[in-house]
């Protein structure tokens, strides 16, 4: 299956994701060092031009086991095609998609899902031991001294982060050349103005609310995000109310991120009345009462992270009427720390 369009490693596309890692891997193979040439502080930023002028075709295989020697494909929460055992139909396991470099590279990120340092989806250690070795194969050259690692993380200090790496990391003994870049990710930005008045209005909610103080509100605002950037209703939607390959992995990938989470969300997913924009909800809010959904874990995490820190010393730090300077510096706070939708990508070479 060949899938032409960008997309994170959405229920539609679970392969995708996986493919992105591998996209990593060959973007960075695009680099090549040369015997004759010196470390200098430009050769980061020309093996990260090589990688941001890259296109990339990526091939994975969903079935292959990660480290511990678990198969996304022999979980309790993968149904296979028709109850056909994944060595009964081979290719059907295999995606290849293609793309920008970074693109991909920032995906693969993505794709690396850990939740308080829990790995989500069993398929990430595979995918980044794939995209190692697409990269050694495209160095030609370098002797594997490039370095390329990728990392999401939504606000300052967050337990919900993904990460890519390809390359062996550089020794303490040479002189490194790095470059660092910031590549959009799926998930929609979070305007700094609009997450500031959340805050304020939550920190003046009632006693009884639902919302008891700003971080309820604006992790109900970056929760929301991170779901429909994984699982974007209308693509989901049609996964899950097709027969193909995505759909198995999209009911893995929904229900693994339900189990991290603490939430029931079969009843949504299933049969059909499968309803993406409905499992969205769950996965954000509960469905029962003693269900807490990501809303909750990303305010308490918030709450306690270097983000929160600064947020919560910069609102204390507000007049009771502040003026429009203090209102924008105190805005400037979550455009420093919360960065829903992008990337860093850091490209690391020596001699």
């Amino acid at each position: 299956m060949v899938v032409p369009n960008r997309a994170i490693s959405t229920v539609m596309d679970v392969s995708l994701a996986l493919l992105i890692i591998s996209a990593t891997v060959l973007l960075i193979g695009t680099y090549v060092h040369t015997e004759t040439e010196s470390i200098d502080s430009e050769r980061g930023d020309h093996a990260l031009q090589s990688l941001s002028g890259s296109t990339v075709t990526i091939t994975y295989d969903i079935s292959e086991p990660n480290e511990a020697g678990e198969r996304a494909t022999d979980s309790e929460h993968y149904e296979p095609l028709d109850d056909l055992d994944p060595d009964d139909v081979g290719e059907l396991y295999e995606i290849t998609t293609y793309g920008s470099a970074m693109d991909v590279l920032a995906e693969a990120a993505q794709t690396n899902l850990v939740i308080n340092d829990t790995e989500v989806w069993a398929y990430g250690h595979s995918v980044e031991q794939s995209v190692d070795g697409a990269i050694q194969d495209r160095l030609v050259g370098s002797d594997g001294r490039t370095f390329t690692v990728a990392t999401w993380e939504p606000y300052d200090g967050a337990a919900i982060t993904g990460t890519a790496t390809a390359g062996n990391t550089p020794p303490h003994t040479e002189d490194v050349s790095s470059a660092s870049i910031e590549v959009s990710a799926n998930p929609d930005s979070l305007e700094a103005e609009h997450l500031a008045t959340k805050f304020e209005v939550g920190e003046t909610a009632s006693p009884g609310d639902s919302i008891e103080d700003g971080f309820d509100a604006i992790g109900r605002e970056i929760a929301e995000t991170i779901i429909e950037g994984y699982f974007p209703p209308t693509q989901t939607q049609y996964t899950l109310e097709s027969s193909l390959t995505e759909t198995a992995v999209t009911l893995y990938n929904y229900r693994q991120l339900a189990d991290v989470v603490g939430v029931d969300i079969d009843d949504s997913i299933r049969g059909p009345d499968a309803n993406a924009a409905q499992a969205n909800q769950v996965l954000l809010e509960g469905e029962t009462a003693d269900e807490t959904g990501l809303e909750d874990f990303v305010a308490d995490d918030l709450r306690d992270s270097p983000a929160g820190e600064e947020i919560r010393e910069a609102y204390d730090d507000l007049d009771e009427s502040p003026s429009d300077d203090e209102t924008e510096a105190f805005e400037a706070v979550f455009d420093e720390t919360i960065a829903t939708d992008t990337v860093d990508v850091t490209v690391q070479t020596w001699d």
